[in-house]
């Protein structure tokens, strides 16, 4: 099936030009595991059940901006599903801050982006969309994978997106753990215990 055959489909089926360019994104960045295993860090992250993640996806917002999606729902206390609906109507994601009654700087984050600007930088200059999914993104997965903001920010600049760089934050983890079983049935020691000898 060719491309425009498939784009005559989404038209058909009233789909907007956000949502095919969030599906385009999705298909040919991801492949099953990889993408699977960044919701499944989101859902974790923000403490939110597999079926909540699955109606974000669904509605079909640029995996880099679905943790941005749950952010603000947290803070706002309402479904991410809210939020997402904001979006797809091209709301800015300074403005959606603004309509739950947050100051644009909810989005700013110590070590994070933007990258030498002071705490109030954002509340008297509103985030562009880019710097927000960057400092959210950023701040989401050096904690959830334990690494340091720069090196998020870094892999993003060489990977393309941050589900691609999560799924190689993953990959290392595993192999980190693999290793770690292998030195306790060699050794007899797991990961952590070195510093007991």
């Amino acid at each position: 099936m060719n491309q425009t055959i498939v784009c005559l489909i989404f038209a058909a089926l009233g789909l907007s030009t956000f949502s095919r360019a969030a599906q385009v994104q999705a298909g040919a960045d991801f492949s099953g595991d990889g993408l699977r295993s960044f919701y499944f860090a989101v859902g974790n992250y923000y403490q939110v059940p597999e079926r909540q993640v699955d109606l974000v996806r669904d509605r079909a917002l640029p995996t880099d901006e679905v943790p941005v999606a749950f952010f603000v729902a947290q803070r706002a206390r309402v479904n991410p599903t809210v939020v997402v609906d904001l979006r797809r109507r091209g709301v800015s994601w300074a403005d959606i801050a603004l309509h739950f009654h947050f100051a644009p700087d909810i989005y700013y984050f110590r070590d994070g982006p933007p990258y030498g600007k002071a705490n109030g930088y954002w509340k008297n200059h509103p985030p562009r969309d880019a710097e927000v999914i960057d400092a959210v993104n950023i701040h989401f997965l050096s904690e959830y994978h334990h690494v340091a903001p720069d090196l998020v920010r870094t892999q993003r600049s060489r990977r393309g997106n941050y589900a691609v760089v999560a799924g190689d934050f993953e990959a290392k983890s595993h192999k980190s753990d693999d290793r770690g079983k292998n030195e306790k049935g060699v050794h007899g020691l797991g990961r952590g215990k070195s510093h007991d000898r």
